[in-house]
């Protein structure tokens, strides 16, 4: 097989995985919009471990969207470094997108606003595992302190994940909205 019809393989392949990529990403949001709600209603029909579980599922959808993101733009950069430059043409697809910022503009728009939308999701959901287990405390007939201890652990837990998602995004932000610089 020759350079030319192994470069234009590489790109057939990679422009099918950022389409494949895009479904997945289609596919997290309508999750995490439709998904957490339903599943804050179920929620509310269990025991209190499921409510203390919800937001760390709502912190995999967060992880989730940022790798499916961050692969997308990995595919376009690999097509715009290593297809496009070693085709001799001073500026292919990906160069031109990423020469123009304006372009980008709205890549930043939807990764920010998922961000906002599920960070909500997040502490909304940690407020009301506090309040169900504060509730249990306060109807907790035998004075064991049981709850207090679920509650400082939640609290805890609930501020290493919310640290972590966003030192995560903070560290991966360029990679999730570009296919410039390094990662």
């Amino acid at each position: 097989m020759d350079n030319e019809a192994l470069a234009r393989d590489e790109f057939l392949t990679l422009r099918d995985e950022i389409k494949a990529t895009k479904a997945r990403l289609f596919w997290i949001v309508v999750m995490g919009l439709f998904g957490v709600p339903m599943l804050t209603y179920l929620a509310t029909k269990t025991e209190l471990f499921v409510w203390l579980l919800l937001p760390f599922s709502i912190l995999v959808l967060i992880l989730l969207f940022l790798a499916e993101q961050s692969s997308m733009m990995r595919a376009g950069r690999y097509i715009r470094e290593r297809i496009e430059c070693a085709a001799g043409r001073s500026l292919g697809w990906e160069g031109w997108v990423e020469s123009m910022p304006r372009f980008r503009y709205m890549d930043k728009q939807y990764v920010a606003s998922f961000m906002i939308v599920f960070f909500a999701y997040y502490f909304m959901t940690i407020g009301v595992s506090i309040q169900i287990i504060l509730a249990k405390e306060a109807t907790d007939m035998t004075g064991s302190g049981l709850y207090w201890y679920w509650f400082f652990g939640a609290i805890a837990a609930y501020a290493v994940g919310a640290v972590w998602a966003l030192f995560t995004l903070r560290h991966h932000w360029k990679a999730t909205v570009s296919t410039a610089g390094s990662e």
